[in-house]
């Protein structure tokens, strides 16, 4: 093989690893619709009022179930980029959007509890969890985008 035909080949591998970046999501929509939840049940069971046995089970079973999450995650994550660029596009578009999820459960968490709405706290992670189960797919779609150009641009 010549110095030619290696560079061809060797850009088509990169064009392919590119490719394939850009065609899976960062992250799934359900998985951070089941952080969402989870978030959701925990405002649920630490709100004042909640009886103590119900309080207790319900974090045996939220601890579990983020177990479970994380598990089912981490056996179904189709690849991994461990780059700078993917760092970089994860802190850049991920981590302003999150924020932005935890800002409308608390501005929804607070104003139903000064209002004196009954778990008004958990009806604030329902909004949040409706944010990230509608927003999450554009964005892990974006993060997926910038890394995949990120990494032909490093190349």
């Amino acid at each position: 093989m010549n110095p030619e035909e290696a560079a061809r080949s060797l850009a088509t591998i990169r064009q392919t690893q590119a490719k394939a970046m850009r065609s899976l999501p960062w992250l799934p929509t359900w998985f951070i619709a089941g952080i969402g939840l989870l978030v959701t049940g925990i405002l649920c069971v630490s709100e004042p009022g909640t009886p103590i046995p119900m309080a207790v089970g319900g974090g045996i079973l939220l601890c579990a179930a983020l177990g479970a999450l994380i598990a089912v995650f981490v056996r179904t994550r189709p690849m991994t980029v461990n780059e700078p660029a993917a760092r970089r596009a994860f802190s850049a578009v991920y981590l302003p959007w999150l924020f932005g999820g935890l800002v409308l459960c608390w501005v929804v968490s607070f104003g139903l509890q000064a209002a004196d709405v009954p778990y008004g706290m958990a009806c604030g992670g329902v909004a949040m969890t409706a944010y990230f189960a509608l927003g999450s797919r554009a964005i892990s779609r974006r993060i997926a985008r910038r890394v995949a150009r990120r990494f032909e641009e490093a190349r």
